[in-house]
């Protein structure tokens, strides 16, 4: 697989688990209020679904971000993490209706170009 897919594939699955893990925190509610909540709201953690499939897919992405690392230069790969940024965004539009502002977009472009222009 091309170094380039590998490092997109990594940055989805890590902004999928992002996405994941805020539907869990959406469920869960609040957590670790006081001391005596510690232990009880981890459990809750580790038997909430969407909390354990976003670990599953942080997986994914780092096995797959070290098979990238381990054939392209750090200098190359690293700038396109930032892409995360932006399938969050697209993810929080989409699934939790959050605005997409004038400066998210803006922003969304500045990163955009900004991994086209170091990679080039």
């Amino acid at each position: 697989m091309n170094s380039f897919f590998l490092v997109l594939f990594s940055v989805f699955m890590g902004a999928t688990g992002q996405m994941m893990l805020k539907l869990g925190a959406n469920r869960l509610g609040n957590v670790f209020i006081s001391r005596q909540d510690i232990w009880p709201d981890l459990l809750r953690l580790v038997t909430t679904p969407q909390v354990l499939l976003a670990l599953a897919f942080y997986m994914a992405g780092f096995f797959t971000w070290m098979k990238a690392l381990t054939r392209e230069n750090l200098s190359y790969v690293y700038p396109m993490v930032s892409l995360s940024y932006v399938l969050v965004l697209f993810y929080s539009y989409f699934l939790f209706k959050e605005p997409i502002t004038v400066n998210k977009f803006i922003g969304m472009s500045l990163i955009i170009g900004g991994v086209v222009f170091i990679n080039r």
